[in-house]
Parts: structure tokens; sequence; C-alpha cells
């Protein structure tokens, strides 16, 4: 077994996290993200509609999300949650989304751009002596065949329904978030059918934790998905952040939620 290059990261709290940071460095790095997180969350590609919503914890943080069009035939989704809050998780999410927008020739192929972020991942690690770490879901969807390509490096298992059958399966398999060792990549594929629709979230919505101190969870998650089935993708994703926020019964937001939703038509 391979020895992680880094200990497993872990959260921290964003209240004492921010404690050493300015009002300035907040308010730079908020800017920052702002530009860098797309104005509309759409998929913009024949017989396909999407949404994105995304809300910090604080004023910045770690979560992002994006649909890049890779060219006529291609988009890439990616779903991103950098481990930690405050504006080092800011600084580094802008740097992965920033290698993203430029559409490197490794954008192209899940396993290709998801070793070139690990590795990136670890040198920052290596220097800065801690780790640098991310979980990422990065999916190449070609239109024309309806064929996805991708790899959930560390954020909880996508979910595939069936809006005509009612069916809920769990997608590919979870691997290892990036930044903590060295790894192979390896892609899963999935061919979309009509009437399908994929659902992903990042860990604050399934750790979201109310006054007794219950976690929100897959179970949560899924019958929410399943009910509001036909509802358009931006007021499902609404839907499931007002339930979230229910179940929550006035306890405080504690890590960034982002839910991502994808229909073949």
């Amino acid at each position: 077994m391979i020895k992680p290059r880094f200990p497993m990261p872990c959260d921290f709290d964003p209240i004492s996290s921010s404690d050493c940071e300015s009002e300035l460095d907040v308010a730079l790095a908020a800017e920052l993200q702002t530009a860098l997180m797309p104005a509309d969350w759409d998929i913009d590609t024949p017989n396909y509609r999407a949404a994105a919503l995304n809300r910090m914890c604080g004023c910045v943080g770690g979560d992002f999300c994006d649909f890049i069009r890779l060219n006529a035939d291609q988009v890439a989704i990616a779903v991103g949650d950098v481990t930690g809050r405050g504006v080092r998780a800011s600084l580094l999410m802008a740097k992965i989304m920033s290698l993203l927008h430029r559409r490197p020739i490794e954008c192209s192929r899940p396993a290709a751009l998801v070793r070139m972020l690990n590795e990136m991942l670890l040198d920052l690690g290596d220097r800065v002596g801690s780790a640098m770490s991310c979980s990422l879901f990065y999916m190449v969807l070609d239109t024309p065949t309806d064929t996805a390509f991708f790899i959930d490096a560390g954020l909880p298992t996508p979910i595939l329904t069936d809006r005509r059958t009612g069916t809920l399966i769990r997608l590919g398999l979870p691997r290892l978030m990036l930044g903590v060792e060295e790894f192979e990549p390896e892609e899963c594929c999935h061919t979309f059918l009509p009437g399908q629709r994929l659902t992903l979230c990042s860990d604050g919505v399934l750790n979201a934790t109310n006054s007794k101190n219950l976690q929100f969870g897959e179970d949560h998650l899924e019958q929410a998905i399943l009910r509001y089935a036909d509802t358009p993708c931006k007021a499902c994703a609404q839907t499931i952040f007002a339930i979230v926020d229910n179940f929550r019964r006035g306890t405080r937001q504690r890590d960034d939620e982002t839910i991502l939703i994808v229909d073949r038509l």
C-alpha cells in the first residue's frame, strides 16, 4: 500500500480559521472568486439542460463548479471542494479554476486532467509542507453520442435517476481526493439516455447538521431527488437547498454547499 505523502486532511471551523485573515484579504479573495465563478451556470448544449447552485459558508470558500465548452461536440462538467475554508481555500480554488479555464489539452481526457491536477497539488503541498487537497468530479460529455467519461476523486458519489421510471443508482466509484498521494486515475463511462438526470453535490450538503446533531445524509438527499424528479433543474436545486435549511432548523451552515444537476431531455 502506498503511504500518503501527507496526513489525510480534515476541515476546520470557519470562525476560528478566519481569525488571522484581514478584512481586506477576505474582500480581495471574494472578488477573485466572483470573477472566476460563471455568471450563468448552464450547459449550453443541445438535448441537455443543467443548473448549479453554490453557497459559501462565509464570504469566501473552497467549493466550485463549472460547465466548460471544450469544442463544438464536447463540454466538461467540473464540481470541486477544496479542503478547508477561508482565504487559503479560496486561493487554491482560484488556481484550479484558472487552469480549467485555460483549457489545456488534458481537459479533453478526465484521467489526464486529474493526473495533472494531482501532481500540481502534491507539488504545492511539498512546497508549503502540508496537504493542499481537493475533491473533484470531472466529466467530459460528448453530446453527439451522449457518452460521458468521468472521474470522481473524493466527492459524494453522483446520483443518476430516470425521470420516467423513478429508478435511482449511484454512478461510478469514488476515488481518493487529489493532493494526498500519487495514484493512476481510472475513468468511468456512462451513456446518457433520454429522461435521465445526474445530480452531484459537495459533502457540505450531506453533512448539514440539525440541532440534534443528526446529519442530512444520503437518504434525505435521495428522497428529495426522487420527489422532485420532474422539477426543472434549477428549481430542483433550489428546493433541495430549502429542504436542507428546513432540516437544519435554525442551526448555522458550517460548510460550503454546492448542487449541480444535468438533464438529458
